[in-house]
């Protein structure tokens, strides 16, 4: 293995990538070419089989095997019927049925379309004479025609099916028979004839307590289930025509927070599942596809994933089910890895039958949710005259200056011209001649148009089965110059070589390309069109200081936010391959052996290219000079090498004791590197973007590996199906860590009792399910760096001799700890499920308690080290938190309403932080005073800021109220929190904290005939955000240069004119103080999607199409949130801290959430 490592890590790895594309190439191609013969020889009417005195239930078992038809028939006839002797060589199909069935009294009805064969008693012709034909339909509630429906006449061995249109014929020799109906999923109807053609409706059963759930390693009833488990199947996906898995898991799911933290096309959500438990560590869940458990994605602080999303390449409608692991008793099974909840991802695989067709295909246009509230013209020319005006008093006040001076008598007085005290005097003039007024985010604003295409076949026989979709995507940008485009494709092949192997396959392949100029973050597209004044020169326009046209004197020294968009690269190319193999062996009755070996390999190339005809320099880019033309290539690369072998043992014990054991191995190899290339000096030519094009290039090179080495075991028990037991142990081995600590243990057990199912509860029918759970368990967080353990080498700088010259040479980064190990998360919880009145009420709800302890954190080294901190494990979290979830069907019937809630609470607080510290405050990278808090007995990452309470006045300034400064009267007014009568930063105090305490979402569903609506409504409470963003837009005593939010319109002004008391005077020094200025509410609540469909099958009958499904999808199309501060709240773009130790993530430009308006169209044949 080390070997094969080795040899790609020194190869040419471009031509890897080529050669893996190419054999991915080939691969499906083969793949294709297997499965249509497959499929042909399924549909074959010729057959070659041989019987000898064989039982009817045996031979229809071989033929079965051999035709791929689905035989449908009584036990009765099966056991009594007499047996079968043929021998035939590629005979045809109708010709063995007569010999096997007609000729020994059997009578068989096929039914093409759906590969059936009915079997049923044959009549005699005498009888046949008196029989009478009884016609009829049978459609579902929603009036769907139900195809494969068995109709049988009560009592006797007559039987037949439905066809595609859901009719049946029967010949009886009684009118006053009764038909039974029955079929997998419906509840079995008896009807009674009448002598007229018969419409039956059938009811769905409640399957939702035998449905089938994937835990890890292997797949439970979910009424069997003893931890907390949230799923959601592929209906609820395929139904909105949506481009990310991510994205159909908001609000869906209690206890999974996912935050839309870009407007960027194509880019991956955040998924925190039961609160963040790390102050250091990745706080994402782990990701496991089809068994496969991939490398953690983990986000850097600008809210970017380097080697991209778990999730990215995965075609929402290739999903089968997804189920969340939010307990740690559920979760440990995956040990060091599981801290963070597992989100375990299912997708589809053929089913035995004919090859189904599917085709989906959707059009959308993408439109901003809203803007920024910022001062338009008018209002920052207004702004902008208050504050030159009360500069120039400031000033010259000595020299009588006043704010009515014309600008003669301000040249009198200063002696020469200068922008910060001589207004433009366009200004006043009528009509602002020369000058043109600009909303900036009109201008970079824009509609993106998208497009989704998706086409799959699925099928098989008894012996293969097969899988096989490909997908396009293509959305542009709410932002001018962006887009993502996507090509992803997968087969998942599944033989049986025979009654013991089973093999598979499951290959996916995708490429993706996408462009972002640079939108997002500190002094980018965005932030500057937010904070460039809306005011500039009419012959420069929306390319004010950009090219060769001049900047407008009153604003800084920002190129235009247009050109930068239209002119600056940023692109991404990606190309990622997910492989797994895997092969199954039934050892013996109940004894399983499954190997698998998976592969994750990545590719991300990124270049950024800025023209010097959008620097800031006027000079330079009027001598056409490239010198300030920059570029730059960054290539990642990321390899997973996972292999697993599980044996599983299941088997019951005198029918009340079922038992299912586990064991398990699982390797895990993960490797990356990076290598960037930038610029020096420039480009040599304007046209060509390359850096073959650079005066010269610099470079550096990255690399990393680790290793994890696992063993697991799990016991399930269960007696009567209502007292259940699990319990688990995993043990990890990782290179990350200590040498003293390489292992670590995660046990987990858990109780379930199904009240519901006990004799006390069989008399009364309000209850129909309840089942009491208790969990605990044990699980772990290694995310973190790969050397963090040992001392690193760096280069240093040193200075010898009288002249001091400076040598570079390698020395130790930090200091050594042997003993580092893992976080613990240690969980305790409670649950009960329920159902009620026939279970159209089900939900569960559920208490937790997570302690994690030995916190990643630096703390405080010996003096003798030669270093301040090193990285240790001290400290410890606690999170509590309650979930409710609950279905309730509202309406049966013709009409039909159900709603599902969930809702989740979740409180978090510092424990610990080690060596006796009671707080730390935590560095910040945009504030001269930092704004956030580690403290004992407070939530994580606190809001540390002074508090604003209101606007000074002359009457505190003659009472010595407390001042920042000197401050005066229209100022802002802040609290003096340790009472010493002066407001500084020992004046901070805990305002808030950014994790919500609310976190909900409500489902509504109606069907009515071939329509249905879905409408999803999500948001959160209790949250806070400090915003940077907020603080460059609207920081009191900014320049007038700049543009402002647009509360300053309500601004003090004087005395006589306060405004609305919360916004302080346009003129102040004293603004740059962290305060709750820029702390802005969480909270928001949207409509995240409206879904409105049709069944056109109910118009119109399409030969040869199954079913056809137009619909209307509206994505955040309305919402309402209190983030005046920025465009959405939750954003996280930028690295708030500045230090890798202490991760942060903010908003310091983040653009706001599309609206997306789709249309769409399912059909399947």
């Amino acid at each position: 293995m080390y070997k094969f490592f080795t040899s790609i890590n020194g190869g040419d790895r471009s031509c890897i990538v080529f050669k893996l594309l190419r054999t991915m190439k080939i691969t499906i191609i083969l793949l294709t070419t297997m499965m249509v013969q497959v499929y042909a020889s399924s549909s074959a009417q010729t057959v070659s089989i041989k019987a000898n005195n064989t039982p009817l239930k045996e031979f229809v078992v071989q033929l079965q095997k051999i035709t791929g038809y689905n035989f449908i028939s009584s036990s009765e006839l099966l056991n009594n019927s007499r047996p079968i002797t043929i021998a035939v060589k590629n005979a045809s199909l109708a010709s063995v049925f007569e010999r096997c069935f007609t000729d020994n009294g059997v009578a068989y009805v096929i039914n093409d379309d759906e590969k059936t064969v009915v079997l049923s008693q044959l009549v005699t012709p005498a009888v046949s004479r008196a029989q009478q034909q009884v016609t009829g339909t049978v459609d579902d509630e929603k009036g769907q025609p139900l195809v494969g429906v068995a109709v049988t006449v009560k009592g006797t061995k007559t039987v037949t099916v439905t066809n595609n249109a859901g009719a049946f014929t029967l010949n009886l020799a009684s009118t006053s028979a009764t038909l039974v109906f029955s079929l997998i999923g419906f509840e079995t109807k008896e009807v009674q004839l009448t002598g007229q053609p018969l419409k039956v409706t059938m009811k769905e059963s409640d399957t939702r307590l035998n449905e089938i759930v994937v835990v890890g390693y292997g797949a439970q009833k979910r009424s069997e289930l003893t931890t907390p488990q949230s799923s959601l199947n592929a209906k609820a996906i395929e139904e909105r025509g949506l481009t990310r898995v991510d994205q159909a898991l908001v609000g869906q799911l209690a206890g999974v927070n996912v935050k839309q933290t870009t407007g960027l096309p194509g880019k991956g959500f955040s998924i925190q599942v039961r609160g963040g438990g790390s102050i250091s560590a990745n706080t994402e869940p782990l990701y496991v596809i089809d068994g496969f458990p991939l490398g953690q994605s983990t986000a850097d602080l600008t809210g970017n994933f380097p080697g991209g999303n778990a999730l990215d390449n995965i075609n929402p409608d290739d999903i089968e089910s997804i189920d969340v692991l939010k307990d740690a008793a559920a979760a440990a099974i995956y040990g060091s890895r599981g801290s963070n909840g597992v989100v375990l991802i299912t997708t589809k695989k053929g089913q035995v039958g004919k090859a189904k067709i599917q085709f989906s295909s959707s059009v959308s246009a993408s439109d901003i949710t809203r803007k920024v509230d910022m001062l338009n013209g008018e209002e920052w020319i207004d702004r902008a005259t208050e504050m030159i005006n009360t500069a120039y008093v400031n000033a010259y006040g000595a020299k009588g200056a006043k704010a009515t001076d014309t600008d003669a008598q301000r040249l009198a007085i200063i002696g020469a011209r200068n922008f910060s005290h001589f207004l433009d005097p366009r200004w006043s003039m009528p009509g602002r001649p020369g000058l043109k007024f600009i909303d900036w985010q009109d201008e970079i604003f824009t509609t993106g148009i998208g497009q989704n295409h998706q086409v799959s076949a699925s099928g098989g026989t008894n012996n293969v089965n097969y899988f096989v979709s490909v997908n396009n995507i293509n959305q542009e940008g709410i932002v001018i110059n962006t887009s993502s485009k996507l090509y992803s494709a997968r087969a998942n092949v599944e033989a049986n070589l025979n009654q013991k192997l089973k093999v598979g396959l499951n290959l996916s392949p995708s490429y993706s390309i996408s462009q972002d100029p640079g939108y997002e973050g500190k002094d980018v597209v965005f932030h500057n069109a937010l904070s460039m004044p809306p005011v500039v020169e009419d012959t420069a326009g929306v390319y004010t200081n950009s090219f060769k046209n001049v900047p407008y004197n009153y604003a800084p020294a920002f190129n235009s936010p247009v050109a930068r968009a239209e002119n600056q690269m940023g692109q991404t190319k990606r190309f990622r391959t997910i492989a797994s193999v895997y092969g199954i062996y039934n050892i013996a009755k109940g004894l399983i052996f499954k190997t698998s070996v998976n592969v994750d390999n990545s590719q991300s190339n990124i270049m950024r290219y800025t023209p010097y005809t959008v620097t800031n320099l006027l000079s330079v880019r009027n001598s056409q000079t490239t010198v300030n033309t920059s570029g730059s290539y960054l290539t990642n690369n990321y390899q997973s090498f996972v292999n697993e072998n599980t044996l599983n043992y299941s088997t019951r014990i005198k029918k009340d004791h079922s038992l299912n054991v586990l064991l398990g191995q699982s390797y895990n190899n993960f490797s990356s590197d990076a290598s960037t290339m930038s610029s020096v000096g420039g480009y040599t030519h304007q046209t060509i973007r390359t850096l073959s094009a650079a005066a010269g290039v610099r470079g550096n090179t990255t690399g990393a590996r680790n290793l994890l080495l696992s063993y697991f075991s799990r016991a399930q028990y269960s007696f009567k199906g209502k007292y259940l037991l699990s319990a688990s142990i995993r043990t990890d081995g990782s290179s990350r860590f200590g040498t003293n600590n390489k292992y670590g243990w995660f046990p987990a057990g858990s109780l379930g009792w199904r009240i519901s199912d006990e004799e006390f509860m069989k008399k009364q029918r309000v209850v129909s399910e309840l089942k009491l759970r208790a969990t605990y368990g044990v699980t772990g967080n290694n995310s973190i760096g790969d050397f963090g353990a040992i001392s690193t080498l760096g280069s240093y700088g040193y200075g010898f001799g009288s002249t001091q010259a400076l040598s570079i040479g390698q020395a130790p980064n930090r200091v050594a700890n042997p003993d580092l190990r893992w976080e613990k998360s240690t969980t305790t919880g409670v649950g009960l499920d329920f159902g009620f009145l026939k279970n159209r009420i089900t939900g569960s709800i559920d208490y937790y308690n997570r302690l994690t302890s030995d916190l990643l954190l630096n703390v405080p080294a010996l003096a003798t080290t030669g270093f301040t901190v090193y990285l240790s494990n001290a400290g410890s979290v606690r999170n509590k938190g309650l979930e409710l979830e609950f279905t309730t069907q509202n309406m049966v019937g013709k009409f039909k309403w159900s709603t599902s809630f969930q809702g989740s609470h979740n409180a978090n607080k510092v424990v610990s932080l080690g060596n006796a510290q009671s707080q730390l405050i935590l560095p910040s990278l945009y504030t001269t005073v930092p704004n956030s808090i580690l403290r004992v007995g407070e939530p994580l990452n606190s809001i540390y800021v002074v508090k604003n309470i209101g606007i000074l006045t002359q009457q505190d300034i003659d009472n010595k109220a407390a001042r920042y400064g000197t401050q005066t009267v229209g100022d802002a007014k802040y609290e003096d929190f340790d009472g010493n009568g002066i407001i500084d930063a020992n004046d901070r105090q805990i305002v808030g904290h950014p994790n919500p305490d609310f976190t909900w979402g409500i489902t509504n569903t109606f069907n009515y005939k071939g329509f249905d609506l879905r409408v999803l409504v999500q948001g959160q409470n209790g949250g806070s955000i400090f915003s940077v963003l907020g603080r460059a837009i609207s920081q009191t005593g900014l320049s007038h240069i700049y543009n402002m939010t647009g509360d300053y319109r309500n601004r003090w002004r004087s005395p006589s004119d306060p405004g609305d008391g919360v916004r302080g005077k346009a003129f102040s020094n004293f603004g740059s103080i962290v305060n709750t200025d820029w702390v802005y509410s969480s909270d928001y609540f949207r409509v995240r999607n409206i879904t409105l469909g049709y069944n056109l099958k109910q118009v119109m009958n399409f030969k040869g199409v199954a079913s056809a499904r137009v619909f209307v999808s509206a994505e955040n199309y309305f919402g309402k949130d209190k983030y005046y501060g920025g465009a959405n709240p939750e954003s996280a773009n930028t690295d708030l801290s500045g230090n890798g130790n202490y991760p942060q993530s903010g908003d310091y430009g983040g653009l706001p959430l599309p609206k997306t308006l789709t249309f769409g169209l399912n059909v399947s044949f």
